[in-house]
C-alpha cells in the first residue's frame, strides 16, 4: 500500500468538487458536443468554477486528439475539477484541472439485462454529472461490480446507474421525469425534442406490461432491454419492435453517431 503525505489535495477527491461528461468520438466527431459542454459548464458554475471563453474548443481538440490514439471509435470521459489546493473548504486552486480518459469503444450487440433495485437516498434534481452524485450511486450499488441496475423509489422508475430508461406502451415511448432526480441525458433530450419520447412519471408497474424497453446514453446510444430481474411478466419484451425504428433513424441523422 502506497502512503503519501501531501500539502495539497485534488479538490475533486477532497470534496467531490467536479463534473464530468462521457461520450463517443467516432471518426473525429462527437454527438451533441454543445449539449455536453453546456451541461458540464453549467455544473461547474454551481461550484463557482468558470472556464475561460474559447477554452471549450481547446478542451474539445484535446479530447479529439487523445481519442484518435485509441482508434476510429473511442469512448471518452472528460472530467473537470477544482484542481489542487491547500487546506480549507473555501480555498481555491489557481485554475480548474482537466482530465481526459480514452479507450477503444467495444460494441456489445446483446440486449440489456437489468436488475431492479430501490434507490436508498432522498431524490434531488441532477442538472449535470456531478462527481459527488456518482459517489452516491456507488454507495447505492454496495460495491457491486455489475452496474446494470434499474433504480426505482416509492413505485416510480428513475434510471439505471449509467443510462436513462425508455418504455414503450400504449403506442408511445415514455421516460421518467428529470424532476424526479433523473439526469437529463443527451440522447434522451434529443428524442424528447423530436417528439419521439414523452417525459412523464413512469410507475414501476409499467415494466410488467410495456411492449418494449430500452436504455440510452451517449456511449451506447440506444440498447433494447430484454429482461429486468425482479419483475414478473406474462410475456417477453420485444427486442425488434417497430417502435425502435424512429428512434434509430433520428439518431443516425446526427453527427458523431455510428451508422
Amino acid at each position: 500500500m502506497k502512503i503519501e503525505v501531501v500539502d495539497r489535495l485534488e479538490r475533486g477527491l477532497a470534496y467531490g468538487e467536479g463534473c464530468f461528461e462521457t461520450f463517443r468520438v467516432i471518426n473525429g466527431r462527437v454527438f451533441d458536443w454543445p449539449g455536453h459542454w453546456r451541461r458540464l459548464a453549467g455544473g461547474l458554475v454551481q461550484y463557482g468554477l468558470l472556464i475561460p471563453v474559447g477554452q471549450d474548443e481547446e478542451i474539445l481538440f484535446a479530447c479529439l486528439r487523445e481519442a484518435a490514439k485509441a482508434g476510429a471509435d473511442a469512448l471518452v470521459r472528460l472530467t473537470v475539477s477544482g484542481g489542487e489546493a491547500t487546506w480549507g473548504l473555501t480555498t481555491r486552486a489557481k485554475e480548474p484541472a482537466v482530465y481526459i480518459q480514452c479507450m477503444p469503444y467495444t460494441k456489445n450487440p446483446d440486449p440489456a439485462f437489468l436488475r431492479l433495485e430501490s434507490w436508498p437516498f432522498p431524490l434531488k434534481q441532477k442538472s449535470a454529472k456531478f462527481t459527488a452524485d456518482y459517489a452516491e450511486t456507488l454507495r447505492a450499488l454496495h460495491g457491486a461490480a455489475d452496474p446494470h441496475v434499474l433504480f426505482e423509489q416509492d413505485g416510480e422508475l428513475l434510471a439505471t446507474a449509467t443510462a436513462n430508461i425508455l418504455l414503450y406502451r400504449d403506442g408511445c415511448w415514455s421516460t421518467p421525469l428529470a424532476d424526479a432526480g433523473v439526469l437529463p441525458g443527451r440522447v434522451r433530450d434529443l428524442l424528447i425534442r423530436h417528439s419521439l419520447v414523452t417525459e412523464r412519471a413512469c410507475p414501476l408497474a409499467w415494466l410488467a406490461d410495456c411492449e418494449a424497453a430500452a436504455v440510452c446514453n451517449s456511449g451506447l446510444f440506444i440498447q433494447p432491454v430484454a429482461y429486468v430481474a425482479g419483475v414478473e411478466r406474462q410475456d417477453v419484451m420485444d427486442l425488434h419492435h417497430m417502435a425502435f425504428q424512429p428512434l434509430i433513424e433520428v439518431l443516425q441523422n446526427q453527427e458523431g453517431v455510428s451508422r
